[in-house]
């Protein structure tokens, strides 16, 4: 298994590079695309779980978190996620209307799953389009990869405390810290690297430590999925890496904490 996650790895990161690098409409897409199949795995995931919440209404506010950021739009936002809304509400009218179980909840879970792939995941294009963008990306998802494999590696070797026995029960404390210090040592030496560069040392070791101490939390919130549908990986895409999401979780949280730290204390 390790072999093959490495091997896999060895192909898609310089592939990946070469996307963050390229920009603009390609790197869009890629990150639309990789949502979207974000989505109809976390779709089938639920179903497995005998949820059936509406494919559409997930993409829909995916698109529209993604096509707002890209066209710079913010406005679009507000509106659009009443529309969805609106939307969501006539579905679970019709549904029910027809007999099916459980309408409301699957709306629920479509609208969580939406708004959590597509307002996470569009932050990563939000952070491509800023100044440096190139540098910034790199700096953030290298802080979740480093910050992941700390975790990893550590875990295995050293791990013996339980973090969340009911959730993940392979991850440990030892990770968790290992996750942390690596994502903190990784980001201080990314941040000082440029002369030229927006980010100082110590900006790069807080986001980090930010992503390493907080990016497992979403790693943890599709571990929780699966394990509530019984389920293993997202899907079986990804040679040794699961599916899609499995590759999204930590992405997600680890790139909107470095895009408001930015925003916020940088920019």
């Amino acid at each position: 298994m390790l072999k093959t996650r490495v091997l896999v790895a060895v192909v898609a990161l310089p592939i990946l590079l070469a996307v963050i690098v390229i920009g603009g409409e390609l790197f869009a897409l890629v990150v639309l695309g990789a949502l979207m199949f974000g989505a109809v795995e976390y779709g089938l995931l639920l179903n497995q779980g005998g949820y059936r919440p509406p494919l559409v209404l997930i993409l829909a506010l995916i698109v529209l978190a993604v096509g707002s950021t890209w066209f710079d739009e913010p406005d679009w936002r507000d509106p659009g996620l009443v529309l969805v809304l609106i939307a969501g509400v006539m579905y679970a009218i019709w549904a029910m209307e027809r007999n099916q179980p459980q309408p409301v909840l699957d709306l629920a879970l479509a609208i969580f799953g939406g708004v959590y792939l597509g307002w996470l995941g569009s932050t990563l294009l939000a952070v491509r389009l800023m100044d440096d963008g190139v540098y910034l990306v790199l700096v953030i998802y290298g802080s979740v990869i480093v910050s992941d494999s700390a975790a990893y590696f550590v875990g295995r070797q050293w791990g013996r405390h339980k973090l969340t026995p009911h959730v993940s029960p392979k991850k440990t404390w030892e990770g968790y810290a290992g996750s942390a210090i690596a994502g903190g040592v990784f980001g201080a030496l990314a941040g000082g690297l440029p002369q030229t560069g927006p980010l100082s040392w110590d900006d790069g070791a807080i986001i980090g430590l930010l992503i390493g101490t907080l990016g497992t939390v979403g790693d943890l919130g599709i571990s929780a999925i699966k394990r509530q549908v019984d389920a293993k990986d997202s899907s079986h895409l990804i040679p040794g890496h699961g599916g899609v999401l499995d590759r999204l979780d930590s992405v997600l949280v680890g790139t909107a904490i470095g895009y408001y730290f930015l925003i916020w204390f940088v920019a």
